[in-house]
C-alpha cells in the first residue's frame, strides 16, 4: 500500500478544529528529550552505506544459522534471547555496541541494525529502515528504565541487561560497551515473517511522543510505520485464511471418526475411535481457539492503526497550522537562478547557483560550489541538490547538498558521479548513475547521500530512468530495457 493511498485514507476520516486544538496542546506540553549527539569533524576514511550495512547483514548471517550469539571483533554483536518456557512478555534480539566500536552516527547505527533485519528476517530495505529508526528512538526513550522492561520483556532477556547497558544513549561517545538494544520479537518471528518484531511495542505512546517533537513530527517515517502495520494485518488475514481451512478439515475428520464409531462392532474398536474422536475434538477446540487469537489480534492492529491514522491527520493539520518560526526557510521566499557558462569545448554545461533580489536586482548570495552540471537543481528535503564538480569543470563530479540560505555545500557522496546523469528523486531516495571501475551503475543513494544499493549489470550512462511500481526502468549497457527493483536494484527483467 503506497503512501498516497494512507494519505487518502487518512484524509477520509472526519477530524473537526477541536481535534487540531488539541494536538497542538499536546505538542506544547511535551518536552523534547530525545537528541542524538553526534560526532562532527573530520575522518580518517569514510565507509559506504553498503559497507556499514555490511556488519549487520554479518550479524545476521551468524544467527540465521540458529546460533544464540554473533559478533564482529569486539565491536558489535547479537544475542538472541528466546525463552518458549515463559509467556506472555517478549523475546528479543539484543544488539550490543562492544567495547572497541567506532559507530559515532545515529544514522550508521541504524544502518547496521537495519542490514541486520534485513538479513534475519528478510525485510526489505525500506521496512528495515522504518524499524530501524523506531528501535533507536524506543530503545533511547527507555534508556535504563529496568521497571518499564521487566514488565514487557521475559527473565532471559533481562538476564543480559544491568542500567548501565540497557537501550541506546543519546551520547555516542557513550554507546561502545554500555549499549544493549532491544528488538521485541514476537512469538511468530521468523525468516519471511513481516510481522517478526513487534510493530505495536516499537510505537508505544511515548515513542510517538517523542516523535512528535521533531521539526517534521515525524510524519514521513510514522506513515511508514502504519503501512508496515496495514501489510502485517494483510499477512495476519491470509494466516486466518489457512487457520479456518484447518479447523473446517480437523471438523470434517472428527465427523467422519464418530460416524465409525457409531459403527463399531468390538469393544476393542469402540474403544480405540473413542480415543480417536477424543483427539479429535481438542484438536478442533486447539485449532478454534488459534482462529480466535488471530482475529483478536487483526481487530487489536487495525484499532491500532485507525487511532495512529487519526493522530496522523491531526498533527498534518497541526503542523500546517503553526506559525512559523523567525528565520525558518522556506524555498518559496526566495528566487534562486543558475546562471550558466558557455559550452565548454567538450559541449558540457556547468554554472553558478544564485539568490537573486527581484526588487533590487541584485544577486544576493553566490554559491561556492561554482561549477554546477547542466542546468538542473533540485529541492530535496531542507536542502538543494545538484550535481556538482568539486573544482574545475574538469575534476570528479559528486551529488552534493547546499544549505538553501548561503549555498553552500553541506554533504557529498563518497561516489562519483557520471557528470550527465538523470537524477531522480523519490521520497527519501535519490536515483542517479556513477562510475564503478571504469563502468556505469545505476545507484539509489539515501538522504545523506551514502549509496545504499547499486545495479549489478552495467547501465547505459545516458539513460532516464522511471519508477513504475516497485520496479525501475533504464537502458542496459546494450540499450535495452533493464527492470530493476527499486530498493535494492537487482535484476528483474529485460526488454528487448
Amino acid at each position: 500500500m503506497k503512501k498516497a493511498m494512507l494519505s487518502i485514507l487518512v484524509f477520509l476520516l472526519v477530524m473537526g478544529l477541536y481535534a487540531q486544538d488539541v494536538a497542538e496542546e499536546e505538542l506544547r506540553s511535551v518536552d523534547r528529550e530525545i537528541v542524538f549527539i553526534n560526532y562532527e569533524g573530520p575522518y580518517d576514511r569514510i565507509d559506504t552505506a553498503d559497507e556499514i550495512k555490511g556488519l549487520g547483514w554479518y550479524l545476521a548471517s551468524v544467527i540465521g544459522q540458529n546460533k544464540e550469539r554473533a559478533s564482529f571483533l569486539f565491536k558489535y554483536s547479537v544475542i538472541r534471547a528466546i525463552d518458549p518456557a515463559e509467556q506472555g512478555k517478549f523475546d528479543a534480539d539484543i544488539f550490543s555496541i562492544d567495547r572497541d566500536a567506532k559507530v559515532d552516527h545515529i544514522d550508521n547505527v541504524r544502518r547496521i541494525l537495519a542490514g541486520y533485519l534485513e538479513g534475519v528476517f528478510d525485510y526489505s530495505a525500506e521496512d528495515a529502515r522504518t524499524l530501524a529508526r523506531f528501535a533507536t528512538i524506543y530503545n533511547a526513550v527507555y534508556r535504563a528504565q529496568l521497571e518499564y522492561l521487566s514488565d514487557k520483556y521475559k527473565s532471559l532477556v533481562l538476564s543480559y541487561l544491568n542500567r548501565q547497558n540497557a537501550g541506546l544513549s543519546t551520547k555516542y561517545f557513550e554507546w561502545p560497551g554500555a549499549t544493549r538494544m532491544l528488538i521485541p520479537l514476537t512469538t511468530g518471528a521468523g525468516k519471511g515473517v513481516l510481522g517478526s518484531l513487534s510493530t505495536t511495542e516499537l510505537t508505544e505512546e511515548k515513542v510517538i511522543e517523542e516523535m512528535r517533537q521533531q521539526e517534521d513530527m515525524g510524519l514521513e517515517d510514522r506513515k511508514d510505520m502504519v503501512e508496515l502495520k496495514e501489510r502485517e494485518v494483510e499477512e495476519k488475514m491470509d494466516q486466518l485464511g489457512e487457520q479456518k481451512a484447518e479447523v473446517e478439515k480437523a471438523e470434517e475428520e472428527l465427523t467422519e471418526s464418530r460416524e465409525q464409531l457409531e459403527e463399531a462392532r468390538t469393544q476393542t474398536e469402540r474403544e480405540r475411535l473413542e480415543a480417536e474422536v477424543a483427539e479429535r475434538e481438542g484438536e478442533v477446540r486447539e485449532r478454534e481457539a488459534a482462529v480466535a487469537e488471530t482475529e483478536a489480534a487483526i481487530e487489536a492492529k487495525e484499532g491500532e492503526i485507525a487511532e495512529e491514522r487519526e493522530q496522523i491527520i491531526a498533527d498534518e493539520r497541526a503542523q500546517d497550522r503553526r506559525p512559523q518560526r523567525p528565520g525558518t526557510f522556506v524555498f518559496s521566499d526566495q528566487l534562486y537562478y543558475l546562471k550558466v557558462r558557455p559550452r565548454a569545448t567538450d559541449g558540457s554545461v556547468t554554472g553558478t547557483l544564485h539568490i537573486l533580489d527581484p526588487v533590487a536586482s541584485d544577486v544576493q548570495i553566490s554559491s561556492p560550489v561554482s561549477h554546477i552540471r547542466g542546468r538542473t537543481f533540485y529541492f530535496f528535503k531542507s536542502s538543494i541538490l545538484v550535481v556538482g564538480h568539486e573544482s574545475s569543470a574538469a575534476s570528479p563530479a559528486r551529488l552534493m547538498l547546499l544549505e538553501p540560505l548561503t549555498l553552500k555545500e553541506t554533504t557529498r557522496s563518497w561516489e562519483e558521479i557520471y557528470p550527465e546523469s538523470y537524477v531522480l528523486l523519490q521520497a527519501s531516495s535519490i536515483y542517479a548513475v556513477f562510475q564503478s571501475g571504469g563502468e556505469y551503475r545505476l545507484g539509489r543513494f539515501d538522504e545523506a547521500l551514502q549509496l545504499i544499493s547499486q545495479s549489478e549489470e552495467v547501465v547505459d550512462r545516458d539513460s532516464a530512468f522511471f519508477l513504475f511500481g516497485d520496479k525501475i526502468y533504464i537502458n542496459s549497457g546494450t540499450r535495452d530495457i533493464l527492470v530493476l527493483n527499486r530498493e535494492d536494484l537487482k535484476r528483474q527483467g529485460l526488454i528487448r
